[in-house]
């Protein structure tokens, strides 16, 4: 069995063009400009790289941009006077608060502040309680991450099957953390079909090799890079890895003053050749069209002040 590897480049390509494309006509016809505004901090090992990259992706689109770097010792009444004042600015259509968070501060709390006509990533409680419950329709913005998995699949020709069995391994920390665990749960919903079952599994469970044998799609949360081993694996199992690690940083062949990020998640590509047959890898995979999909909500947000949608 060859291993199908899916990139993203060809959808983020696509997306982003479609994005700039409409933004241009948009300010060409109503001399008005698109904000959005990053909201992050200084110390995930990943910022100094994915900030600058949002920024970047975001101005070459179209937005103006602003951005707000705070150090670990901002208050929650802090945030919360942050957030008020982008709620209020005319010139802002989007608020992008960049996780992960200080542990101090509470994300849920913090993104149910922030106006959820601007709150563009889905994780607005309103929003995620429309996703998790499609019949109340309240849903503004769908959620980047399943939106971007569902998209893959399609661009793929991915079908699954009914009764596969979808299990998701999330570290401890993103088990307890209340937006994760919500992000998780919600986004399964949208993604897991109907006559498909769904686990969420912690990784420090003793039963964790056991779920992961069962599991026809298996999609990992983790800080924890490459540990998931060939043998726990089903033959023919798709993986969904999530989430980003910088592992090291060396100097650029062109300038080795200039630092490459070395990026992986929690499985091992080449480990699982000829096992699963399908993969959506660290790096190159999910993560790669989140953003563009991003900055596609952005653009409904700001269609929407323009009473266009």
């Amino acid at each position: 069995m060859k291993t199908k590897i899916i990139k993203g480049d060809l959808i983020k390509d696509r997306i982003f063009d479609e994005v700039k494309n409409e933004i241009e006509r948009l300010v060409s016809k109503h001399k008005k400009t698109p904000g959005i505004v990053f909201i992050g901090f200084s110390s995930p090992p990943l910022s100094k790289y994915n900030i600058p990259f949002h920024i970047h992706l975001a101005e070459n689109a179209g937005f103006n941009v602003f951005k707000e770097i705070l150090n670990d010792q901002t208050t929650e009444e802090e945030m919360f006077d942050l957030i008020e004042k982008f709620n209020d600015d005319e010139a802002v259509n989007s608020i992008v608060l960049l996780q992960p968070l200080p542990k101090h501060l509470n994300p849920i709390r913090i993104i149910n502040k922030i106006n959820p006509d601007k709150e563009i990533e889905g994780f607005h409680p309103q929003n995620m309680l429309s996703t998790l419950i499609p019949d109340i329709q309240t849903e503004k913005y769908p959620m980047c991450l399943p939106t971007g998995i569902l998209e893959l699949f399609k661009e793929a020709e991915l079908e699954f099957k009914k009764d596969q069995e979808w299990v998701f391994v999330l570290d401890d920390e993103f088990i307890s953390n209340t937006l994760t665990h919500m992000v998780v749960k919600s986004g399964a919903s949208k993604i897991v079909p109907h006559d498909c079952s769904s686990t969420i599994i912690n990784k420090s469970s003793k039963n964790l090799i056991d779920y992961c044998k069962k599991a026809d799609i298996l999609i990992i949360v983790s800080k924890e890079t490459e540990y998931i081993e060939p043998a726990w694996l089903k033959k023919g199992v798709c993986i969904i890895d999530v989430y980003s690690n910088l592992v090291k940083e060396i100097p650029s062949k062109n300038d080795s003053s200039v630092l490459i990020p070395i990026i992986r998640g929690g499985v091992n590509v080449d480990s699982v050749e000829n096992i699963a047959s399908v993969i959506l890898p660290i790096p190159g995979g999910l993560m790669t069209v989140v953003l563009p999909i991003l900055l596609r909500n952005a653009l409904t947000s700001f269609k929407n002040t323009l009473n266009l949608n």
